[in-house]
């Protein structure tokens, strides 16, 4: 399920806060640009088909460009730093049509939580919330000022509604998330981007609210691997549809990986089941979801997967790439 690509001028490039830098991206022509709502964000397309994803941050109201932030991981396997090494304003970037992951539901009241660059999708939605005159909080979590991105922006205009947390303001401490849930009404939700060690603290510890806190993941969360059930994994057969061939997926090999072996070229981003560019239909048997991104009523209808991470449930599962 490939998006459509366009080509985007990088009109405005500028640095936000320690290793983080902004783009702002027009068209050429200045034409408006596809509409986008709050938490989407753009596959962008790099060298030898490497994908990344970075989030809108700026008003889903703006039809003339589309903002990203790209911070410079030490972790980075080439996307951030490539960005950060080669475009300039003047560039052309290569990128997918807006997709949403993280979208933000129609709601009484609204608790974000942000760590780091997981700042960038709340953006846009603060401002979505301000337009229609939404209640909301914002706590804001960051290793020291230095890496807070848009701080001057959330403090000179959100100052009552935003919560900042430097941890080396704080002895090290955490951000208390504790006392963030005892203090949120029954009427909000909550939406949460940032590390994984944030993420995967916050929903063990709103397990009991879990249908009230949304996440968007940047990476895959780091779980306990249960060697017994990596063992008992048994291979299966995937059928493609109007192909005519059957491919077998072994115990220890994804779907996608088969596929590639095959000789086929998949779109593919992420390859730990937070994105959806390796979504594929399912058009018979049953998936085994392993992903982190698809709703619960998503893996009941079993109409899609996620080929870079999920399984089949049953001997045989009938794919249509």
């Amino acid at each position: 399920m490939e998006s459509t690509r366009t080509s985007l001028r990088i009109h405005k490039r500028y640095a936000e806060a320690k290793d983080i830098v902004v783009l702002e991206l027009r068209n050429h022509n200045q034409q408006a640009l596809a509409p986008f709502t709050a938490g989407s964000h753009l596959e962008v397309y790099l060298k030898k088909g490497l994908i990344r994803h970075y989030s809108l941050l700026n008003s889903p109201t703006e039809k003339d460009r589309y903002v990203i932030a790209i911070h410079l991981s030490g972790e980075s396997k080439g996307g951030s730093s490539f960005i950060h090494e080669n475009f300039a304003v003047g560039d052309q970037l290569e990128v997918s049509l807006p997709r949403n992951n993280f979208i933000l539901g129609e709601h009484q009241e609204y608790i974000f939580i942000a760590g780091g660059i997981g700042i960038t999708p709340i953006l846009s939605m603060i401002d979505w919330c301000n337009i229609h005159q939404k209640k909301w909080k914002l706590f804001y979590t960051v290793r020291n000022k230095q890496r807070a991105g848009f701080y001057e922006y959330l403090s000179e205009t959100y100052n009552e509604n935003t919560h900042f947390h430097f941890n080396d303001e704080h002895q090290l401490q955490h951000l208390d998330l504790d006392a963030i849930l005892e203090n949120t009404s029954s009427t909000a939700h909550i939406y949460c981007c940032g590390p994984n060690s944030l993420m995967q603290n916050l929903k063990e510890k709103s397990a009991s609210m879990s249908d009230r806190v949304h996440f968007e993941w940047f990476s895959a969360a780091q779980v306990a691997v249960d060697t017994d059930v990596i063992g008992d994994q048994q291979p299966f057969t995937v059928k493609l549809k109007n192909m005519d061939q059957e491919i077998e997926v072994l115990a220890d090999q994804t779907i996608l990986e088969a596929l590639e072996n095959a000789g086929y070229e998949l779109p593919f981003s992420c390859r730990a089941g937070i994105c959806r560019t390796c979504e594929t239909k399912v058009c018979a048997g049953t998936p085994d979801h392993l992903d982190m991104i698809l709703s619960d009523e998503e893996r009941a209808a079993n109409q899609s997967m996620l080929i870079c991470v999920s399984r089949s449930k049953s001997p045989v599962l009938e794919l249509e790439l």
